[in-house]
């Protein structure tokens, strides 16, 4: 995002709040538009990496794992 706010503040023409409040609007509208398949059932190497990055079991993170997909579906 610097990139795109820093050469639009040189200008002055555009203020930096309405520049961050359209940013936001592209990346919120591209977020929304993204459909992103996931496994239904994670890999062993997917699994350790989500019980590492959370500190919690790999029992938990398989856990936690169904409930965002359940969620998402």
């Amino acid at each position: 995002m610097n990139a795109i706010v820093m050469p639009a503040l040189k200008d002055h023409s555009i203020g930096a709040a309405s520049i961050i409040s359209s940013a936001t609007s592209v990346v919120d509208t591209a977020v929304e538009q993204m459909t992103t398949a996931v496994p239904l059932k994670p890999s062993a190497a997917m699994l350790a990496a989500g019980s590492r990055a959370g500190g919690v079991s790999v029992e938990i993170a398989w856990k936690i794992y169904l409930a965002m997909v359940r969620e998402a579906a």
